[in-house]
């Protein structure tokens, strides 16, 4: 289009020009000294034309010139990038078929083209450290932070991954600076939480937990859920009773009654030989959710008259008649009231229904507070002949 209106202009201008010689407007005289020039209007218009025409031209062409270094500059930059995004390209590809050596030679290749070297220079850290090259591995990441001070975060990140499960302690310290340096970054608290509770260092995430919250940018059910997971192993670290007790009578009671909550207190307590109140809370708690796990746990409690523990787990069995679990609490708590025969018949329903190892063992120590040796050792025979079953579920 554009060319298009250039050569309209010119046979426009042109146009014009010979109308005008046509019409023999007048003539002009040049004098200089003793020099005189006549000539016609319409030839001084057209060479003043054609001189406009050759200053424009000289003009670009100078411009170009001048411009010249610059334009080969950009030229070779652009074919580096290309070479660069065709490399990186390649590398992606290798890294999907799980090639990855190739994938780290072509990532590095051109990783100092790229205007993106820092992704070339992460990706190769990945690669090297999925072959167990821990000392490239190293090297790239070492390279990304001189060349790229700026994503110090970015690299952080991607160094503390890598080194999570192999140098855990090296991933804690990288994580604790970026959030020192990025208090308020969410990605940054969400690795640093995640880091910390997979090593249960249950002093730092009480530490963080306020900022955790605010700013790690959660959904509800994900706040929610960190929140009981940092209670959960707040129960389970508690070295002593009373400091279990005085964090249980510092919840609330609604989540006191939380079956996991509940399980890992019921779980905790009995470690430390202390059972009172816990059938109550247990009954409590499935009164409002049912829970196998409390179920499991009911039967494991020994304070107190076992037989009206039986009675009201018999309650339960009108709902919930195909729970094997129920089945084998059933079973114990008759055996701890000496009713034999109600003992035996739950634990073998709980056997029908899921033939476990720990339903076989409860059965023969039943028979053995019976008295039944022999009885006893059959059961502990057919366990063994189950173990193979078992260890598929």
């Amino acid at each position: 289009m554009k060319l298009l209106i250039s050569w309209g202009v010119f046979f426009i201008v042109g146009i014009a020009l010979a109308s005008l010689a046509v019409l023999n407007l007048g003539e002009v005289v040049l004098r200089w000294e003793q020099w005189e020039l006549t000539t016609s209007l319409g030839l001084i218009l057209a060479l003043f034309v054609i001189g406009l025409v050759l200053f424009y031209w000289l003009v670009r062409l100078w411009v170009g010139i001048w411009n010249l270094p610059t334009v080969w500059h950009k030229r070779r930059q652009l074919k580096r990038y290309q070479q660069a995004q065709s490399s990186l390209s390649k590398g992606l590809v290798a890294q999907e078929l799980a090639d990855w050596a190739q994938a780290e030679k072509q990532l590095i290749a051109t990783a100092k083209l790229s205007d993106n070297g820092v992704m070339h220079y992460l990706a190769a850290a990945k690669m090297a450290d999925a072959q167990q090259a821990t000392a490239r591995r190293d090297q790239y990441l070492q390279q990304a932070r001189q060349r790229y001070p700026d994503e110090d975060i970015t690299i952080g990140l991607v160094e503390a991954r890598l080194l999570a499960s192999q140098q855990p302690e090296t991933a804690l310290v990288i994580l604790a600076e970026l959030q020192r340096l990025h208090p308020k970054h969410p990605v940054v608290l969400q690795d640093y939480w995640q880091l910390l509770a997979t090593h249960q260092r249950v002093g730092l995430m009480l530490k963080y937990w306020p900022l955790y919250k605010k700013y790690a940018g959660l959904s509800r059910q994900q706040m929610y859920a960190a929140e009981q997971g940092l209670l959960l192993l707040q129960i389970q670290q508690a070295d002593t009773y009373e400091q279990l007790d005085q964090l249980w009578t510092s919840l609330a009671k609604r989540t006191q009654l939380q079956p996991v909550v509940l399980t890992e207190y019921v779980k905790k307590s009995l470690d430390f030989r202390q059972q009172h109140d816990l059938a109550g809370l247990i009954e409590k708690a499935l009164k409002k959710q049912w829970d196998e796990s409390l179920v499991y746990w009911y039967g494991r409690i020994e304070f107190g008259p076992a037989f009206d523990r039986f009675k009201r787990a018999q309650g339960w069995l009108a709902n919930h008649p195909e729970s094997a679990v129920l089945l084998l609490t059933l079973g114990r708590l008759a055996c701890q009231s000496q009713l034999w025969g109600q003992a035996h018949h739950f634990l073998n329903q709980s056997l029908a229904l899921q033939p476990e190892l720990e339903t076989y063992h409860a059965l023969a120590h039943c028979y053995e507070a019976e008295g039944e040796d022999t009885q006893a050792a059959l059961i502990y025979k057919q366990a063994l002949a189950q173990l193979p079953y078992s260890a598929q579920y």
